[in-house]
């Protein structure tokens, strides 16, 4: 499902958001028992010739971040490729209408030098002005990532649950500016959880653009609804990130303002 876009610098590319996301998994140190998963997705970005992982902070759970495990490709395998992780980057000391805002999950993984794009095999999604937008409600949208109850770790084997749901935009609908919602009611599922979608990245097929991350949601019966934090929010957070930015500005609409610090975990 590679799609043609339109780089700011005027340059076309084809590229498929499925292809960036990785199963998030983190290393044990037991002998038999090396990985393991609380479930959770994380996704490849090239921003500015870097490349970055994006997933929610709470995925790390009680893991340190050294433990993550990042596979140079989508299907992970023992015995694989991992990427070095530098550290993590998250906002942080909100004030004003960032307090208790889902802008704070936003986690940033930075990689050692010697992860590049060729490490990756060139499947980071190229986060550019033109590859992201804000939703618009009734947008048709495609959430791709690791279902935790289709995902288990029996080694040698790793089986990740990979998922393609489409949702339908449903606006904003909370009083965090940062946060969208999306529904979708299911056909014959067959699973009754969405639990692992945190991290994930959400495709606004009807504009062509990657529009988001999630950050939450659930399932009842055959509906579900996600909270996903919009991409010009998170493309200001990577900018932050990118340029050792101390400090950040967000803005939605025209009172909407809030400031926050970013800090480095390692």
């Amino acid at each position: 499902m590679k799609r043609s876009q339109m780089l700011s610098s005027g340059l076309t590319v084809r590229q498929d958001f499925r292809d960036s996301v990785r199963f998030v998994m983190f290393e044990t140190g037991y002998e038999g028992w090396e990985y393991a998963t609380d479930g959770g997705t994380a996704f490849l970005v090239s921003f500015r010739g870097t490349i970055y992982a994006l997933t929610c902070r709470h995925v790390l759970k009680n893991f340190e971040y050294r433990q993550l495990v990042i596979t140079h490709r989508k299907s992970a395998s023992k015995g694989g490729k991992i990427a070095g992780i530098a550290g993590v980057l998250y906002p942080s000391s909100p004030t004003g209408a960032a307090v208790d805002s889902d802008i704070l999950d936003v986690c940033v993984v930075k990689f050692v030098a010697e992860v590049d794009a060729d490490f990756f095999e060139s499947s980071a999604y190229i986060v550019d002005k033109n590859t992201i937008t804000t939703s618009q409600e009734g947008h048709r949208l495609l959430v791709a990532g690791a279902l935790k109850d289709k995902s288990s770790i029996i080694e040698p084997d790793i089986k990740a649950g990979f998922c393609l749901l489409e949702y339908k935009d449903n606006g904003v609908t909370t009083s965090d500016p940062t946060v969208r919602n999306a529904i979708a009611e299911f056909r014959d599922p067959e699973f009754n959880s969405i639990t692992g979608l945190s991290g994930a990245p959400v495709y606004d097929h009807t504009a062509n653009a990657l529009c988001g991350m999630v950050v939450r949601g659930g399932m009842v019966g055959s509906r579900s609804m996600i909270y996903y934090i919009d991409m010009s929010d998170i493309y200001r957070v990577l900018d932050a990130a990118h340029h050792n930015l101390p400090t950040t500005a967000y803005t939605k609409g025209v009172i909407q303002k809030f400031r926050q610090g970013m800090v480095s975990r390692g």
